[in-house]
C-alpha cells in the first residue's frame, strides 16, 4: 500500500473506532493536554514517524520510532522520574549512496530497511504547582543498527532538557538535547512544541512539533536541518479510566538541510497513553 494512503486508513479507521467523548473518565480535552505533555505522570506507548520526499537522487525515506515512556511512581517525594526511550526503524533509500559512473544512471535503486541505534533518555522533574515545569537528565544511544546505511551515533552519551507550560488554549515546551557518539558524531537537536486545542471539537488540536538539528562536525553547507510546516490531531479517550489513543498529521517543508536530504516531510503519529 502507498505510504499516503497507509496514514490515511490508519486515521479514518481509528477516528471511527474509537468516541471522542466517554462518560465518567477525563474529559478528551484534558487527555490532549496530557498527550502534549512531555513530563505527564503517564505511561504510553509512541510513535513519531517521517516520510521524506525529494532526495538527492528524488528516493523516498522513511523513519519511524517506536517511543514508550514510564513515569516512575516517586510518592511523597518532590520530583518525578520519567524514562523514556526512542527506538528507530529505517528506511533508507539505496540509489542515493551509491556512487555514479560519468552520466550513467544508477540502476540498483530501492529502499534498505532495518533498525537503528536506541536512544535511552531519563528526565528529573521537580513537582510544582507553577505554570511551567521543566525535566533534566542524561541520554544514551545503543549501537543497535543493523547495517551502516541506517545507522546513527554508535555508543555514545549526552544531556537533554524539556519545559513545558500551557497558557489558556495554548501547550507549549520544548526538548533541547545534546548528543556525542562515535565517528565524530556531534549534534544539538531542539524541538519546539506548540498547540492549540480546538474548543468546538473536543480533543482537536493544531500546532508544530518537529526537530531542528545542528551538526557541528558537517561541513559548514550541511549543518542544519531545519523543518517549517503545522500539524493536526486529536486525542480520543477510550474505556472512560484514563486510556486515551492521539492522532496527528503534518507536512514540513525543509528550509535548511543537508546535501542529498529531503525537500519535505510528511510526519504521522499514533500513540497510546495508560492512566
Amino acid at each position: 500500500m502507498h505510504p499516503q494512503r497507509l496514514v490515511a486508513a490508519l486515521l479514518l479507521g481509528s477516528a471511527v473506532a474509537v468516541s471522542p467523548a466517554v462518560a465518567n473518565g477525563p474529559s478528551a480535552e484534558e487527555l490532549a493536554r496530557k498527550a502534549q505533555d512531555p513530563l505527564a505522570d503517564t505511561k504510553a506507548i509512541m510513535t513519531d514517524n517521517t516520510i521524506g520526499f525529494g532526495t538527492a537522487d528524488h528516493e523516498t525515506a522513511y523513519g519511524f520510532q517506536v517511543q514508550p515512556v514510564y513515569s516512575i511512581p516517586t510518592g511523597d517525594r518532590p520530583y518525578n522520574l520519567i524514562l523514556r526511550s526512542v527506538i528507530p526503524i529505517v528506511g533508507a533509500p539505496v540509489g542515493a549512496a551509491l556512487p555514479r559512473l560519468g552520466d550513467a544512471p544508477i540502476q540498483d535503486r530501492g529502499t534498505e530497511w532495518g533498525l537503528s541505534d536506541t536512544f535511552l533518555q531519563a528526565f528529573w522533574s521537580p513537582k510544582t504547582d507553577d505554570g511551567i515545569k521543566w525535566g533534566i537528565g542524561p541520554q544514551v544511544s545503543l549501537r543497535t543498527r543493523t547495517s551502516d546505511r541506517v545507522g546513527g551515533p554508535g555508543w555514545g552519551g549526552g544531556i537533554s532538557g524539556v519545559f513545558f507550560g500551557a497558557v489558556g488554549e495554548f501547550s507549549y515546551g520544548a526538548l533541547i538535547n545534546h548528543h556525542w557518539g562515535e565517528e565524530n558524531y556531534n549534534v544539538t537537536s531542539f524541538q519546539p512544541m506548540i498547540y492549540y486545542n480546538l474548543k468546538a471539537i473536543p480533543g482537536a488540536y493544531v500546532g508544530y512539533s518537529n526537530t531542528t538539528t545542528y551538526s557541528w562536525k558537517a561541513d559548514s553547507g550541511d549543518r542544519w536541518q531545519v523543518p517549517l510546516g503545522l500539524v493536526v490531531g486529536r486525542t480520543f479517550p477510550i474505556g472512560g479510566n484514563g486510556h486515551a489513543l492521539d492522532l496527528n498529521l503534518g507536512a514540513y517543508k525543509l528550509v535548511a538541510k543537508p546535501e542529498g536530504g529531503a525537500d519535505w516531510q510528511l510526519k504521522f503519529g499514533l500513540s497510546w497513553f495508560l492512566p
